[in-house]
């Protein structure tokens, strides 16, 4: 008979038990939250980065707008018109049954997303505001243009079109802002990698990113799309911040080497501009070989997986810039430079 200061010798094995059963519903929980960071992270190295792109029957979708988008198709007529308006140029290179497809995508489902994009993601109200300002054009992803010698050559010839990989999506030509060097650029490019259109709020994030050139503005746009949206790309593009951006990372490019060298100088010319300020930085690398707009994504990768760019990268910011630079080595080099 026990008296009742002696404990049961059941008592803490079974405690004991509980106790491993806690820890083991802790591990799975903890395997869990890390496997879907894991697949959100994978998602977002290609063009899925926010939400699965609609997966339904197209024939089953209402559409809410019943008048189409207007799309010019003649690229010198849509060009000049740009250009005379002194508006952004936006382009759709769109795939479609009877098209010549290139051999690497011929297993790759780019009709069914130009499909989709077509009818779910253009018909999406902030989507067509945002198409709004711009002059439109539509043209297949095999259309030929006729170069400076008479021949005819494939589209993705023009400059800045081989970021596109020869993919379908959207390319920006930048005709709104001719004191700039960038005026009569490429500034953008939205490829519909893996067989997958953006989602509409990844379009309307492509559309209303902040004037620039096509490097900044791409990776600006990888790091509005993240996840676990990031708001250090929020604030104000200023433009000695967004040049410090772009010099530090044409330095890494150039050496092929990663660091924050000579951040003291440049805080102390941000400051100086500015008025004073607390300076920040965050850089990134890339591997080699990688296309632009995935450059930019395993970039904000980078940052994501590193816990003191993070907790930079992930706040508010009062002044930005955001650049990135390819160096010889077939890497990105990427800088985000802020100012509070």
């Amino acid at each position: 008979m026990l008296n009742e200061n002696q404990q049961s010798p059941d008592r803490p094995v079974a405690e004991t038990s509980r106790m491993s059963i806690s820890k083991l519903f802790l591990t799975l929980l903890l395997c869990v939250a890390v496997s879907m960071l894991a697949a959100a992270q994978e998602r977002y190295t290609v063009n899925r980065p926010v939400f699965v792109p609609f997966k339904g029957e197209l024939s089953e979708y209402v559409p809410q707008h019943v008048i189409p988008i207007q799309w010019e198709t003649d690229y010198e007529s849509a060009r000049q018109r740009a250009e005379s308006a002194s508006r952004t140029l936006l382009i759709y290179l769109y795939a479609e049954n009877g098209q010549e497809i290139p051999e690497a995508l011929e297993t790759v489902p780019v009709i069914s997303a130009c499909q989709r994009f077509d009818t779910v993601v253009l018909d999406d109200d902030f989507v067509r505001a945002g198409l709004s300002w711009c002059v439109l054009l539509k043209l297949p992803m095999d259309a030929k243009i006729t170069g400076e010698d008479g021949t005819e050559q494939s589209i993705y010839s023009l400059p800045g079109f081989e970021h596109m990989v020869e993919h379908p999506g959207l390319i920006m030509i930048d005709y709104a802002n001719r004191d700039t060097p960038y005026y009569g650029e490429v500034v953008g490019i939205l490829p519909f990698l893996e067989g997958e259109c953006p989602t509409a709020e990844q379009a309307t994030t492509f559309l209303y990113l902040p004037p620039g050139t096509l490097t900044q503005r791409t990776l600006t746009y990888a790091v509005r799309i993240h996840p676990d949206r990031p708001l250090s790309g929020d604030g104000i593009p200023a433009p000695i911040v967004v040049q410090l951006a772009t010099e530090h990372a044409l330095y890494q490019a150039e050496r092929g080497i990663l660091g924050h060298q000579n951040f003291s100088a440049r805080s102390y010319r941000a400051k100086e501009v500015l008025g004073g300020g607390m300076p920040a930085e965050i850089c990134a690398q890339s591997r080699s070989g990688l296309g632009l707009f995935e450059g930019a994504i395993a970039c904000m990768r980078a940052w994501r997986y590193s816990s003191a760019h993070w907790s930079i990268a992930r706040r508010s910011h009062t002044y930005y810039g955001y650049d990135m630079v390819r160096g010889k080595n077939g890497a990105w080099y990427a800088v985000g430079f802020f100012i509070n």
